[in-house]
């Protein structure tokens, strides 16, 4: 009986026109013409995609520590101008200031990280801030320790600390990779002065945003428009599934074909649970055409084919219970108000935060991050994310938001299905 109900709202839906233009042949032009106008401008931007945050906790300075290393020099019978010529060279090899004035301070540098300077910073709440990708934490007396280690064979090594945010895996990547030639240069410093190598050559070498580029192009790939807008519309116009199967609910009540299924033995529950699986169903039906239209007609090549299932499967899931919880306040109040209230107002809403007709973190990072919260809004966050190559786990918050709204439409279905049955 469960399926003899599925089978009449699929033949519903198909016989109808305007379901079928709304869900299927609207979303395709739209992801056609958007794709095509707004190509040039979202795939041809120069500004770097991923901008890593690098918090530096400088606990000294070299005009702190100079008078150490002159009492240390002359300790080691260094004087007179010996002595000051030895400053000035100490000085100019200065890893810290190398790494700030050489490396982080090109202006080719600039566009993957954006550094911040600090001296007073309590380092267990700067590792909790989610907007700091990564923590070089350096100690004081680290230039003259340096200066023992590199230049008088000192055996103990003047470490730095290096705090890398591991759920930004792609920017903390990129910090890695930029520290990596300075670390090597400071660390092999005494090896280096021994082959008459410069350290301060190796520590400013520029070559690290060769470095930071091949991370980027081995971690995230770039989102072009056909993409994002082919998951946009697909998002979007998934919405619009539920009000339309609620309507012929409500078209079944009002002929009284509800009341002759009802005496024909079905009951209510199984009725409102047909109506959960039909609208996962053409839900996945649907997107499944426009990632198929996608990769076919637009050529765009998906990855991660299972993250993308898991995800399309429970939006589907989503789209079915709010099916329900429609169709159950339709009944409920006995009319097509609340689908017309959902089409005009919630999906338009949802949409915008939900990033379907561009980048809403452009215009506020908080939007963005309220989008997410949202159905539509999850889903094309966990679907993009994959889709720039990131790993499977960035999915899971976005998965426990679509499945907690599952949950909050199937209980509110619960409540306020009517009890005494429903009037024509």
């Amino acid at each position: 009986m469960l399926f003899s109900l599925i089978a009449k709202q699929m033949k519903m839906l198909i016989r109808n026109k305007q379901p079928l233009i709304i869900l299927l042949v609207m979303p395709l032009v739209l992801i056609t013409i958007l794709s095509n106008a707004l190509g040039s401008i979202m795939d041809g931007g120069e500004e770097a995609a991923i901008q890593a945050n690098l918090l530096i906790l400088d606990n000294s300075s070299w005009v702190q520590e100079e008078k150490e290393i002159k009492l240390f020099l002359e300790g080691e019978g260094v004087t007179g101008v010996a002595l000051d010529a030895l400053l000035t060279q100490f000085k100019s090899g200065d890893p810290v200031e190398l790494l700030n004035s050489t490396v982080l301070a090109a202006d080719e540098m600039k566009k993957y990280i954006a550094v911040e300077y600090k001296k007073e910073v309590d380092l267990k709440t700067a590792r909790q801030d989610e907007n700091i990708d990564g923590i070089l934490n350096i100690p004081s007396n680290f230039r003259l320790n340096y200066i023992k280690f590199a230049y008088f064979n000192n055996p103990d090594f003047p470490s730095v600390s290096l705090y890398l945010n591991q759920d930004n895996e792609i920017r903390a990547s990129i910090i890695d990779a930029v520290l990596t030639d300075w670390q090597s240069g400071y660390s092999q410093s005494a090896a280096l002065l021994a082959a008459n190598l410069s350290p301060q050559e190796i520590m400013s070498n520029v070559s690290s945003v060769e470095k930071v580029e091949q991370v980027l192009e081995a971690s995230e790939r770039k989102i072009p428009a056909t993409i994002y807008y082919t998951v946009g519309m697909m998002v979007m116009f998934a919405l619009y599934i539920p009000a339309f199967l609620a309507g012929f609910a409500l078209q079944e009540v009002q002929w009284k074909v509800y009341d002759r299924i009802l005496l024909a033995g079905v009951s209510p529950v199984l009725y409102t649970l047909s109506i959960f699986l039909t609208g996962t169903f053409v839900a996945f039906i649907q997107q499944a055409i426009m990632l198929s239209f996608g990769m076919l007609v637009l050529g765009i090549e998906w990855i991660t084919l299972e993250g993308m299932g898991l995800i399309i499967i429970s939006y589907s899931v989503f789209v079915g219970a709010l099916s329900a919880l429609i169709t159950t306040l339709q009944f409920r109040t006995k009319t097509e108000g609340i689908a017309n209230v959902f089409n005009g107002l919630f999906i338009t809403v949802f949409s915008f935060l939900g990033g379907s007709f561009f980048n809403i973190r452009d215009i506020s990072e908080t939007l963005g991050k309220i989008g997410d919260f949202t159905p539509n809004g999850a889903t094309m966050s966990a679907i993009l994310s994959i889709q720039k190559g990131q790993d499977l786990s960035v999915i899971w918050p976005f998965m426990l938001a679509i499945y907690v709204l599952v949950v909050v439409c199937v209980l509110f279905a619960i409540v306020f299905f009517p009890r005494r049955g429903v009037a024509g």
